[in-house]
């Protein structure tokens, strides 16, 4: 009798077991198909807005950089993407950021001045918190550039950043032991004192990167400008207009409404996740020359 009962037990918890079992399956594909239904629900509208009259925004938002959150590969697609969707009507890049890489500063601006030439499209900026160095560089390629009473505007110059730890290390002990091939490969070594050689060669370089910049920002703004803003200085947009940095002032709603008639806005940007940022990122890194920051 009790062997029956134990034998019963066993069955009933075996049953319950397959339909916990089954509930769990049941319950895991209903919340897949559900997210997935969500996912083709919120594509679907977006796909929409891009198939109705619009006003394309790109932001231009952070640091940049190759590896960064601005950098060629990430705006030049996009902007390519609105100017050849016949139901845009223009293109606001909507800029905040401090600069960075002079280099992919550069390469966006030229490209933008490029796609300005083969199409009608307006291209406009506004700048809304900071528009500063490579930031207003890539301003500085769109037709109209418009700012917020209190953005920062400018900074026009060219740094490279360096530590020298040399007396902390002898300090702590702590003696340095690099080999390098190429009596100038080790520039930049924390742990080596800058020598005159090297300060003249990095001035050299920097003011060949500045005096790009410049030459972009004269074509750019022509004869808008009416004092020297080259020295690396900022001004908040108020001033900006003044001295020609920017044409008017106002948001991206003033923008919109004024240059593309109120028409509905749509940000063409994809939105980054935080582990693709992470991975984005090149923080670990022997070679001093990868490692030199030269931005604007």
């Amino acid at each position: 009798m009790d062997d029956n009962k134990i034998l019963q037990d066993l069955i009933n918890t075996l049953i319950e077991d397959k339909r916990s079992e089954r509930r769990y399956k049941l319950i895991g594909r209903i919340l897949f198909l559900s997210i997935v239904l969500l996912f083709i629900y919120f594509a679907s509208i977006s796909s929409s807005k891009l198939t109705t009259p619009h006003t394309a925004i790109i932001e231009i938002n952070g640091v940049i950089a190759a590896g960064g959150p601005v950098n060629v590969k990430k705006i030049l697609p996009l902007i390519e993407n609105a100017v050849d969707n016949d139901l845009c009507n223009g293109v606001i890049l909507k800029i905040n950021s401090p600069g960075g890489s002079a280099t992919q500063s550069k390469i966006i601006y030229d490209e933008i001045v490029k796609i300005r030439n083969t199409t009608s499209k307006k291209i406009i900026s506004v700048i809304e918190d900071v528009g500063a160095s490579g930031g207003y560089y890539i301003a500085a390629s769109s037709e109209e550039i418009f700012s917020s009473p209190s953005s920062i505007v400018g900074s026009i110059g060219v740094r490279i950043d360096s530590f020298n730890i040399q007396s902390l290390m002898s300090k702590l002990g702590i003696e340095p032991q690099i080999l390098s091939s190429g009596k100038d490969k080790t520039i930049l070594d924390p742990f080596t004192r800058l020598s005159d050689k090297h300060r003249k060669h990095l001035q050299i370089l920097l003011q060949d990167i500045h005096t790009q910049f410049i030459s972009d920002i004269e074509i750019s703004r022509k004869d808008k400008i009416t004092t020297n803003v080259y020295t690396g200085l900022f001004w908040t947009g108020n001033e900006a207009l003044k001295i020609g940095l920017v044409d008017k002032i106002g948001s991206i709603y003033d923008a919109n409404k004024e240059i593309f008639n109120d028409n509905p806005m749509v940000t063409y940007n994809r939105k980054e996740n935080l582990l693709t940022d992470i991975l984005n990122t090149s923080l670990f890194n022997s070679d001093y020359t990868n490692n030199i920051s030269i931005r604007y």
